[in-house]
């Protein structure tokens, strides 16, 4: 017996089922194959960044400054240590904004940089700075790295008496003679005065001393004045010796600055930290803001002066972020790239997941939707806008365009003209919505809207197609399907741990094809079948 195909065609029976059975057999050894290319894949990656340790412990933050103050004429400057580059901490953004205020280039000194901004007439001004901090806790804080030479004037700097750091004071100057009496050797005496400071003077943040003859005399000082008191010590000593600020780097509520001490010795500036203990080497997350001075901004002609400092982890982290020789195999390593795409990144990497959920639902489940992406493109626009307000506006816009519809059927006119008077009508209640929404702050603002503006007018527009091709009920159906399975592929695309877990070893995406593969086999029933052809099943009963 032989079978046609196609009229055309005819081939024995037996090599049709032989077909059958080899793409059967051919599709399980296609997604066998995908399952383990991903599987070795990701394994290979995560063994490459455990042998190079790139990133595995490395952090994002944001450091921000919010100065104010008011000018008192023309002039009026503002002084701001910005934050220093180190071997573990990178500047990978950076933003300035400014009021009344006229910014000079910033000053690059050796230890520092800092920058001057300038009144350009009386009245208030406004300082927001704003720095992207890449950390690497791998990459230690050494204290030597690179030999310093330090002139006679910087030497005579850092050893003379100051009004906080009193070094002739009689306090000071017995204190360090008990001192000295026990140890023998510069290096000792160093960490000699840094056990003291770090013992036997009691840190209280308030209501306590911050010059170092006070600190001394009294044996207990705030921050500031504990480092004063060693620095005194060490200068006394004729030991260069200075006072650094700057911040530590975690969460936090209220950021304050935070003082340590920085000691000249073998031709290099060795950090210690009477407050916390730290001596010879900080922990990385140490950020030098400023050395050779205990205050970040300060004033000049400037009356009331507030400053406000925080520090927030952002999200993801810039794992790839490689600052020495480049190889073309980082092509691969998306976390390479700047921490501000990463998050589009993500996203676009999780598409693949949402149209796995809508495949699910359609295929399996038997829930009919507007269009193949349409579910995943109105969880994209639930993302970029908050579901709320996406949601209200969804709703919206299909009420406009019921009510649009009934106006223009009398009119007869053709179905291209009448989607585009449609259309017209619904981008305009987005905008003015958008508007209003953003009057009454309820929304980010409108940029953030633009694309789900976008989103929803194709999905008004595949809508009424849809109600002119098959009628409003099945347009309906469609319309709630799709927000049925787009809520599920929302909470796909909001899931930052398999956002970040797609963006490290996108090679997952392998095992992804796989399902689909898989789910392209399947001819069987649908679960939405059984509730649909109920009465047909209760009547053979």
């Amino acid at each position: 017996m032989e079978w046609t195909i196609g009229g055309c065609l005819s081939l024995p029976k037996k090599n049709i089922m032989f077909q059958r059975h080899l793409k059967r057999y051919l599709t399980r050894y296609v997604v066998l194959a995908l399952i383990l290319a991903g599987t070795l894949c990701v394994e290979l990656r995560r063994q490459s960044r455990l042998s190079r340790r790139l990133g595995l412990e490395d952090s994002a933050w944001r450091l921000s400054y919010e100065i104010e103050g008011e000018a008192e004429n023309a002039g009026g400057a503002f002084q701001v240590s910005l934050p220093i580059e180190t071997s573990h901490c990178r500047i990978f953004h950076q933003e300035l904004r400014s009021s009344n205020l006229k910014m000079n280039s910033p000053i690059i000194l050796r230890d520092s940089v800092e920058i001057v901004a300038v009144a350009e007439q009386k009245g208030e001004c406004n300082l927001a700075l704003l720095f992207d901090l890449h950390l690497r806790p791998h990459a230690t804080q050494q204290a030597i790295d690179v030999p310093v030479l330090l002139s006679a004037l910087d030497r005579a700097k850092y050893v003379r008496d100051e009004k906080d750091t009193q070094i002739n004071s009689p306090y000071v100057a017995e204190t360090l003679r008990n001192i000295i009496a026990k140890q023998s050797g510069k290096h000792d005496l160093i960490d000699a005065i840094h056990e003291y400071c770090r013992i036997q003077i009691v840190v209280k943040k308030n209501g306590a001393p911050d010059d170092a003859e006070g600190t001394i005399s009294h044996n207990s000082g705030t921050p500031l004045g504990c480092a004063q008191a060693m620095t005194a010590l060490c200068r006394a000593s004729d030991i260069p010796a200075r006072v650094v600020a700057g911040f530590e780097v975690k969460p936090v509520k209220e950021l304050s600055p935070h003082i340590w001490v920085e000691v000249f010795a073998n031709n290099s500036w060795i950090p210690y930290d009477p407050t916390n203990g730290s001596a010879r080497q900080l922990p990385p997350q140490y950020l030098a803001i400023h050395h050779g001075g205990n205050e970040i901004v300060t004033a000049s002609g400037i009356d009331d002066l507030e400053t406000e400092f925080t520090i927030a982890r952002l999200r993801g982290v810039p794992h790839g972020i490689n600052y020495g020789n480049r190889q073309f195999l980082d092509v691969l390593d998306l976390t390479r790239l700047p921490l501000q795409m990463h998050r589009a990144l993500s996203l676009i990497l999780l598409l693949p997941f949402g149209a796995l959920v809508t495949c699910i639902f359609r295929n399996i489940i038997g829930i009919q939707t507007s269009g193949t992406f349409t579910p995943t493109l109105l969880a994209i626009c639930f993302i970029f806008a908050d579901w709320r307000t996406g949601l209200t506006v969804l709703i919206a816009v299909v009420l406009l365009g019921f009510a649009t519809r009934s106006m223009l059927e009398p009119l007869k006119l053709l179905m291209l003209p009448r989607l585009s008077i449609l259309l017209t009508l619904v981008v305009c209640c987005i905008v003015f919505g958008i508007s209003l929404l953003d009057y009454l702050r309820l929304t980010p603002g409108v940029r953030v809207m633009l694309l789900p503006m976008v989103i929803l007018t194709m999905i008004v527009e595949r809508f009424y197609i849809t109600s002119q091709e098959d009628g409003i009920s099945v347009a309906v159906q469609h319309l709630a399907g799709s927000c049925i399975v787009g809520f599920f592929c929302y909470l796909v695309l909001r899931w930052e741990a398999l956002a970040n877990m797609v963006l490290i070893c996108p090679e997952i995406h392998l095992v992804t094809v796989a399902i689909l593969m898989l789910l392209g086999r399947y001819t069987g029933y649908q679960l939405m079948e059984h509730w649909r052809f109920r009465d047909m099943v209760e009547m053979e009963k």
